[in-house]
């Protein structure tokens, strides 16, 4: 029989914080002296998790999903009060950083989504919804590349294809999770569609429209759920001018209130990405 070995030791030296979750987990630039190179690693708080058996989840659904468009994962540990991730630190930044104060191309926006989309459909095909989907959680290769990242809210389905959820980023919630805790991967679908709607138009456009719901410092929760549920925001008519119709579709289709109404699966939205790229000639214009 194996026996379980607790004796191993862990030191890095803390750089720089680069993000921080209010909830249960801090991110930061290390030196890693057993790796002797610069990673990233995310600090999450033990006692911040339901169990023990929540230590490694996130861990967990990083190996499980491997693949060119997700984040890698190069070791989990814990010590006494919190548990670590160590990934490849990423210099370029995410897509955040791309569309702050400027304009993604149509071109960008179709490589990238669609490398997001892989990214997604790889997720989905180990079971999992990622919960998460948003352009902060979209890394930068050092080939401009896309890859999904941050796993903390990620769930396993079951075998009816649910996976249940309770914790949710409001800017970028789905309509039915303002009614129930449970759902299927055209969660992140919508997600998606809401990751690509701010590639289009910019995060100063994204932030304009929710600051309409500020009454002074006071979110005005009601009136923002509302307006998500009856697919009031985003408003799917206002597009930068330069997104072409075909695009405007797509998102509009990821962002339907009713989950059965989106598209039900990644693949599909890459079937449609890669119509749109045909139509517009930017295959053959790919380095």
């Amino acid at each position: 029989m194996l026996k379980p070995y607790h004796k191993a030791e862990l030191a890095f030296d803390i750089i720089k914080e680069i993000g921080q979750d209010g909830r249960n987990s801090r991110t930061f630039v290390t030196r890693d002296h057993q790796l002797n190179a610069e990673i990233v690693t995310k600090q999450i708080q033990k006692a911040k998790l339901n169990s023990p058996e929540e230590f490694f989840s996130e861990s967990q659904a990083l190996y499980a999903s491997a693949h060119p468009n997700v984040v890698q994962i190069h070791y989990a540990c814990f010590d006494a009060d919190h548990v670590y991730v160590a990934m490849p630190y990423y210099r370029d930044g995410s897509v955040k950083d791309l569309i702050t104060g400027r304009h993604m191309t149509v071109r960008e926006i179709i490589m990238l989504g669609s490398q997001i989309v892989a990214g997604l459909h790889n997720i989905h095909s180990k079971g999992l919804v990622h919960f998460d989907v948003k352009p902060d959680n979209i890394l930068l290769s050092p080939r401009r590349e896309a890859l999904v990242s941050d796993f903390g809210q990620a769930k396993q389905m079951n075998y009816r294809g649910v996976a249940v959820q309770d914790r949710h980023y409001n800017p970028m919630i789905a309509p039915e999770a303002l009614e129930k805790d449970q759902f299927e991967r055209t969660f992140d679908i919508y997600q998606l569609g809401l990751t690509l709607y701010r590639m289009c138009n910019g995060n100063d456009h994204f932030y304009a429209q929710l600051a309409k719901y500020l009454q002074g410092e006071e979110f005005d929760r009601d009136t923002f759920r509302f307006d998500v549920r009856n697919g009031k925001f985003p408003d799917r008519k206002s597009f930068a001018p330069h997104v072409p119709a075909t695009m405007r579709n797509v998102i509009r289709k990821c962002l339907e209130t009713k989950p059965e109404d989106r598209y039900l699966c990644a693949l599909d939205v890459a079937n449609a990405m890669a119509g749109i790229e045909r139509m517009l000639g930017l295959a053959a214009s790919r380095p």
